[in-house]
């Protein structure tokens, strides 16, 4: 049985086998448990009612994650006519639900990365740079929109309303780092389980790379959960982010995998 998710608990039950994927979905979760219109988290059973998978659905992305069994067919041909509805440009998933979607969908190009974790704190040295934090979402927004392109209104209003929900209840952290009094680079804790936490955005603009701004916003994130009792997980956008991450003490242990459905030139 698949549903819309309607009962926070059910992250007790993935967060061991999956802590980045859980703390990730987690903040959507929290943000819309109580309006199921604006939910976009599927939830799949078995005949026992217990949770096996769990399937969020982005505006043009999917993220499937287990309990670690592989996926079967119930969710799979769920997941299958989300993607044939169009739209849909990238599947992530865990490692167990790789080798089944990467024999699914053939034709669509592969990208591999990990999930990093981090146990230790990170020394840093208190008040180097201009931060703020919980109270600059238009100001990450900016930066979002001049490093990725600006998306379209409905999909920027719905994650300003997922992340001002997410920060009073608390999910959501937003660290902005400021040079010259501009927003020049940001880092967010995105979601967070009883165990783990998520981070992500982690963003400088072009022009003000190079001067330690990631690894700083980076290390104030990972303290901030260490200090809650939480492990900080993030997904290196690269593997030159990704040596950036070993420097401050993480360390890669899960397979992250990417989807990427490609529009081949029609022929002339």
């Amino acid at each position: 049985m698949i549903k819309l998710l309607d009962d926070l608990k059910v992250f007790e039950h993935f967060e061991n086998v999956e802590p980045y994927f859980s703390a990730f979905f987690s903040a959507p979760a929290t943000a819309f448990i109580n309006d199921p219109d604006l939910m976009s988290i599927w939830v799949q059973y078995d005949e026992h009612e217990v949770p096996r998978a769990m399937l969020y659905a982005n505006t043009d992305s999917l993220l499937l994650f287990t309990d670690g069994t592989a996926p079967d067919m119930e969710i799979l041909i769920f997941l299958t006519n989300i993607v044939a509805g169009g739209g849909i440009e990238n599947i992530d998933c865990d490692d167990t639900s790789f080798p089944v979607l990467k024999n699914l969908f053939p034709e669509a190009e592969i990208e591999e990365a990990v999930q990093m974790v981090c146990e230790k704190p990170i020394p840093i040295e208190e008040n180097r740079f201009e931060v703020r934090k919980s109270d600059n979402i238009s100001d990450v927004s900016a930066i979002l929109a001049e490093v990725f392109g600006k998306k379209d209104s409905n999909s920027l209003d719905l994650w300003k309303l997922r992340t001002v929900r997410g920060v009073l209840r608390g999910q959501n952290t937003l660290f902005t780092l400021y040079a010259d009094g501009k927003a020049v680079a940001t880092a967010s804790i995105r979601g967070r389980t009883k165990t783990s936490g998520s981070i992500t955005s982690v963003v400088t603009l072009p022009e003000h790379r190079g001067k330690g701004y990631a690894s700083y916003l980076t290390a104030l994130c990972s303290n901030m959960l260490l200090d809650e009792h939480r492990k900080p997980w993030l997904v290196p956008a690269n593997p030159g982010v990704q040596k950036m991450y070993e420097k401050l003490g993480y360390k890669a242990v899960k397979n992250y995998n990417c989807l990427h459905f490609i529009e081949k030139e029609e022929k002339k």
